[in-house]
């Protein structure tokens, strides 16, 4: 006669299930739960939510599941390893700046409006202001 596999009750899935659910959206839990009104637009934010109980109740029920079988825990559905940034902040020390004199980068002297203008039109003569 084969052995049988241990597998948890239906009186054990309902505790474990409501016991997960109690902790996100139970009485003291994470989260509270409010019906929905025809101007709650928030659908990304609630397919994400849905997801992450899904996958926290998913993972109680393997994890209660080996735990019974004497099996290892089997690692998270969602991602079980920390993604790297996708771009890099460059040192500051690493980066050199020129300083110029504000007369190299602006002038006002080929304007009527007093607009700031390109250095490349900045001439050879002294800055002259007209009212």
């Amino acid at each position: 006669m084969a052995s049988s596999t241990p597998e948890l009750t239906p009186e054990q899935v309902f505790d474990l299930l409501n016991s997960r659910l109690a902790d996100v959206i139970g009485a003291h839990g994470s989260w509270t739960l409010v019906r929905r009104t025809d101007a709650d637009t928030d659908e990304i934010f609630h397919a994400m939510l849905t997801h992450q109980i899904a996958s926290e109740l998913t993972q109680a029920l393997l994890a209660e599941r080996s735990a019974l079988r004497g099996e290892p825990v089997p690692e998270p559905a969602a991602l079980s390893w920390i993604p790297a940034p996708i771009t890099e902040w460059a040192e500051r020390d690493a980066v050199v700046i020129a300083e110029a004199p504000m007369a190299e980068l602006l002038d006002t002297t080929d304007t009527d409006s007093n607009e700031i203008v390109p250095a490349r039109h900045v001439s050879a003569e002294p800055v002259r202001l007209v009212a």
